[in-house]
């Protein structure tokens, strides 16, 4: 055991700072690493970029459209009067762009869907009046008036 160090075990070949504040004892401090101005807001464009394509994936519809909007915006926000953006700010602009693209895709296509096959819908009203009438008891007819299955029928010109 080595009692002469408070304890504390060194190894011989170990270079001792006697300044205690964690820095070379040989008289200059190290630079703190240097950060772009705006990179901050192209990390956080660049992530939720990423994030939006990734729950446009998991077939959401809000989120994706949110976060492509914020990201979009920070992307140009880091630029600031730079003549080019960052890397991680352009990552950030064409995931933003790519999420709201592919959801805005989706969403159309699934409305025409819908639209184009109307029995569709009408099933879908059909199971929705029945559930509701078994979850609360009473039909939706006697609560809104009109069941969503007629309201459908109705608005499609279908039975």
């Amino acid at each position: 055991m080595d009692f002469n160090n408070n304890g504390y075990h060194m190894d011989h070949n170990q270079n001792i700072n006697n300044n205690n504040t964690g820095s070379p004892s040989y008289g200059y401090q190290a630079r703190p690493p240097y950060a772009a101005p705006g990179q901050k807001l192209a990390n956080a464009a660049m992530v939720l970029g990423i994030i939006s394509v990734l729950s446009t994936i998991l077939m959401t519809i809000y989120i994706p459209m949110i976060l492509g909007t914020i990201a979009i915006v920070l992307a140009l926000l880091s630029k600031g009067l730079q003549s080019h953006m960052a890397g991680q700010a352009m990552t950030g602009m064409v995931c933003g762009i790519g999420g709201l693209l592919m959801n805005l895709g989706i969403l159309i296509s699934s409305l025409m869907f819908i639209f184009s096959h109307p029995e569709i819908l009408q099933d879908a009203a059909r199971t929705y009046d029945t559930q509701f009438e078994i979850i609360y008891g009473e039909s939706t007819e006697d609560i809104l008036g009109q069941s969503l299955e007629d309201w459908v029928n109705e608005t499609f010109d279908l039975n």
